[in-house]
């Protein structure tokens, strides 16, 4: 009997079929199972105290580990099988001209058949979506897991003689920008990562984050920078500083983003993994960080930030946006505070926090607040300018973290409604006017960056998470799968749509095969709209935002999950002993804690939650949950 099928060229072992699509190999008396296989992306998993992912490249022709090993189509549409080879021992991956060889140390291996991008993480724990658009938003997400973001890791390949390995994780496959940038990058590299719910892609995140502990540690000024990036050959940029297109002016790129993401990166990995000993051993170097945050805090509680996000826009002072994510990791870091039971740091970050967030709501020139045309300017230059061109999470973000009136919700809320289509055109667009930025306020480096980023999306969708519109969810997620769909799931920096700055028939510039819509895809699908989210309170929180009825599968082992959407019905089962659910405006509802109209079912470390709910109609007409 032979396997011999799709890229699966030959086999020398003695083969039995298990089941469909699962094969057990034995080896001959000879030698090792060997396959031989079409080339294709390829992978090996290896494991000492903690899980690495070695993907075959040019220049690692050769790879081995141990337990799990992939071979994948050149083609991410193939209607060939992938192949996971399972096995106790070791497993060598070498590339042979026109072949892909495996050889399997071991007397027995499976092999495991999946799709040509397989639905399912670097362990073979299978997710599915059986609702309507489910199965291209699956497939996206494999791909651009596959395509993208496992191959960005290259900690044991390329980067194995770097004077840095531990988690150096590429921004880009592209050989222009070869570094690893904890600045802006780790922040939605880790949450791509911490999205897929499994032990490799957690390790992965837990050593991004030490990489940046590390670097902040061994500033050589003292002052806690988390730098813009770290060279093959060591070198690091703490300070980088970029002048304007007339050069009339300049500003500091990234002066705390990086400060104020491993803030949040450490919360969601902490609430995670309930690793308290990891967050004990780190919790002073995460308030090394904070205290670069806050040496740039005026007495008034104005945070003087600098460039936040935006690499091609010259912001030489203080950012809205920037202070309300600053305020918000404060009060995360709060939390992690308070789990580790340090009373005193708990109260000064949320002192610091709540110093921070009044002073986004309060009017120009002391807050961010202009009250002639009643909306958040962009930011406040040092001679006292207020720059403003519509920025969407200027706006968005001092209300999504509760920082507003009322009155100034309203009246934001307003503004993204008249400027929809501008937002999103695709995406998520950064302003509504991006044709009015001047000369001296881009960077030198050119326009690019005023368009669409995977990291303005992000934040994005958490505000239409947060106003329970799945509607715009399901549109994004659907627009950049399309787009994906349309380069080979191989995607760009920042996508202009071919608008203003750009008008060549290209819909994207910047860095080629670059991660950030991949990590941000795979974030925004199965945090916001599937609404799997990580909590100190129980394992699991479930916040669905699904627009259709319908089942979601989730076997990673992180989430052991499956649930079902009914009209006015919902059902989750669980492997775990704990967890919360919460849909629409229905409370946490932990197990020890139980409605009255839950129905709660429980067998060893599976449990089975459902409630029914009813529909009613807000003033605005829109159909909420009860």
């Amino acid at each position: 009997m032979t396997l011999e099928k799709g890229i699966l060229k030959r086999i020398r072992a003695i083969s039995e079929k298990m089941k469909e699509g699962s094969w057990k190999l034995g080896a001959h008396e000879e030698g090792p199972i060997e396959l031989e296989l079409k080339v294709g992306p390829s992978f090996v998993l290896d494991r000492s105290n903690q899980w690495y992912i070695l993907p075959m490249d040019n220049e690692n022709k050769a790879i081995a580990g141990t337990g799990y090993a992939w071979v994948l189509p050149a083609d991410p549409d193939s209607p060939d099988h992938s192949w996971l080879i399972k096995a106790d021992g070791e497993i060598q991956l070498t590339h042979d001209q026109e072949s892909i060889i495996v050889r399997v140390n071991a007397e027995t291996c499976k092999l495991l058949a999946y799709e040509s991008r397989p639905q399912a993480d670097s362990f073979g724990k299978r997710f599915q979506l059986e609702f309507e658009h489910g199965e291209k938003l699956a497939h996206s997400l494999a791909s651009l897991y596959w395509g993208t973001m496992l191959p960005s890791v290259i900690e044991r390949t390329r980067a194995l003689n770097y004077p840095i390995t531990e988690g150096y994780v590429l921004s880009t496959l592209h050989s222009t920008y070869s570094g690893t940038y904890p600045d802006v990058d780790h922040e939605f590299q880790i949450k791509g990562r911490m999205s897929w719910g499994n032990e490799l892609d957690y390790d992965v995140v837990r050593r991004m984050i030490e990489l940046q502990i590390k670097l902040m540690k061994e500033d050589p000024e003292g002052l806690w920078r988390d730098p813009c990036a770290i060279q093959p050959n060591g070198d690091r940029e703490y300070h980088v500083r970029r002048s304007s297109l007339d050069g009339s002016t300049n500003a500091i790129m990234f002066l705390i983003t990086g400060n104020v993401e491993v803030l949040e990166s450490a919360w969601l990995y902490a609430a995670a993994t309930k690793d308290m000993d990891w967050l004990r051993l780190h919790i002073e170097a995460l308030e090394g960080a904070a205290s670069c945050i806050e040496d740039q805090m005026d007495r008034y509680g104005r945070l003087w930030s600098d460039v936040y996000y935006e690499d091609q826009v010259i912001k030489d002072g203080r950012e809205t946006f920037a202070t309300a994510l600053a305020a918000h990791s404060f009060n995360l870091l709060a939390e992690l505070e308070h789990r580790l039971r340090r009373d005193e740091m708990e109260t000064h970050y949320k002192k610091v926090a709540a110093i921070l967030g009044s002073s986004l709501a309060k009017p120009l020139p002391m807050g961010y607040w202009d009250e002639a045309n009643q909306r958040f300017v962009d930011w406040v230059d040092r001679s006292g300018v207020a720059h403003d061109h519509i920025h969407l999470l200027a706006n968005t973000l001092p209300v999504l973290f509760g920082y507003t009136s009322k009155e100034q919700e309203e009246n934001v809320t307003a503004l993204v409604d008249e400027h929809m289509d501008q937002f999103q055109r695709f995406p998520t667009f950064l302003a509504a006017h991006i044709d009015h930025y001047t000369d001296a306020e881009i960077g030198d480096g050119g326009p690019y960056d005023l368009c669409a980023a995977g990291r303005y999306w992000c934040w994005d969708a958490a505000y239409w998470t947060w106003k329970k519109n799945g509607k715009v969810l399901l549109g994004q997620l659907m627009r950049v799968a399309e787009q994906a769909a349309k380069e080979g799931y191989v995607m760009g920096e920042r996508y202009d749509m071919n608008y203003v700055y750009y008008i060549d028939d290209k819909d994207w510039h910047g860095a080629a095969h670059y991660y950030e819509y991949p990590c941000v895809y795979s974030w925004v699908l199965i945090h916001e709209y599937l609404g799997i989210r990580q909590t100190f309170e129980a394992d699991l929180q479930i916040s669905p935002r699904l627009v259709n009825t319908g089942k979601v599968l989730l076997e990673q082992n992180e989430f052991q999950l499956s649930y079902e959407y009914e009209e006015n019905a919902f059902k989750a089962v669980i492997g775990f002993s704990d967890i919360c659910i919460k849909y629409g405006f229905c409370e946490i509802v932990p197990l020890k804690k139980v409605k009255t109209n839950t129905l709660l079912h429980t067998a060893s470390h599976l449990c089975v939650i459902e409630f029914n709910f009813r529909r009613v109609a807000s003033a605005s007409g829109v159909a909420t949950t009860l």
